[in-house]
């Protein structure tokens, strides 16, 4: 019997995703079937840049939005992860706000977050929403640190 259930991976799609998509595809190769993974466009942000939301019609919203469901599931097939596109999960707003409104929704009983700062320091404190995930979280929550 497995420990968890259902698992929520949270990916950002920042560098640091792949190497955290690599640690959870050692832990849960065998278990997929219970991994649904999630990725939250900020509002107002596009390839790092803010966007007007009136300059942008539903067009490019749906083109942003499939570019992204391919970059997130060949990020996963790299891994060997096959998981299945009505459990990858995109969404737009606030992330950690998401990550914890979609746990809630599916039932998650571990939600992974990446965990990275800025500086190397002795003392690794984790991000912003890797905090606020945390924060409030009924869930157990694994933070990698990537």
């Amino acid at each position: 019997m497995a420990l968890f259930n259902r698992l929520l991976l949270a990916l950002d799609l920042s560098s640091h995703s792949e190497d955290l998509v690599e640690r959870v595809a050692e832990v849960c190769r065998e278990d997929v079937d219970n991994l649904h993974v999630i990725h939250v466009i900020k509002q107002g942000m596009h390839d790092g840049a803010l966007v007007n939301a009136e300059s942008c019609d539903d067009s490019h919203a749906q083109r942003q939005k499939d570019h992204t469901h391919i970059q997130v599931r060949e990020m996963l097939l790299r891994h060997g992860l096959r998981v299945s596109s009505d459990k990858i999960y995109l969404l737009r707003g606030e992330p950690a706000y998401e990550i914890k409104k979609l746990a809630r929704e599916i039932g998650a009983d571990l939600v992974i977050v990446g965990s990275h700062n800025k500086d190397d320091d002795l003392f690794h404190l984790p991000g912003a929403t890797t905090n606020c995930v945390i924060q409030g979280m009924p869930s157990d929550v694994m933070a990698v640190k990537v």
